[in-house]
């Protein structure tokens, strides 16, 4: 996966994709901007940083499915496909639970366009 990292905006560093990404029968198309998995500093040393290489697929993938809202994707079924995309990637299993409940907990408002 190729990417290019921005300097730090008022969205914080954002990732940019060189070229597309497949994954889960979706296609991340190239261009697509993400931010990362959004993991707040006090949660870096138990969770990730927002740049973890090993979280930067599920990541756009998680951001592109809750933008686009592909035909047949609900909410759960993106943090459900992001928490194995972590697993995939590397990122600890108790470290991927917990970024998966962040986005439970936290993420209807960024699903319902919220934060677009």
């Amino acid at each position: 996966m190729k990417i290019d990292v921005h300097a730090e905006d008022e969205r914080g560093n954002v990732y940019t994709l060189l070229e597309p990404l497949h994954s889960l029968g979706l296609t991340v198309p190239a261009g697509f901007e993400s931010d990362g998995a959004s993991v707040p500093r006090f949660f870096w040393r138990v969770v990730f940083p927002p740049g973890d290489n090993r979280a930067l697929r599920a990541a756009f993938v998680h951001d592109f499915i809750y933008r686009t809202h592909p035909d047949g994707w609900t909410r759960a079924d993106a943090d459900d496909a992001f928490m194995g995309l972590l697993l995939d990637g590397g990122v600890p299993y108790m470290s991927s639970l917990l970024a998966y409940c962040g986005v439970r907990l936290f993420g209807r408002s960024s699903w319902e366009g919220v934060n677009k």
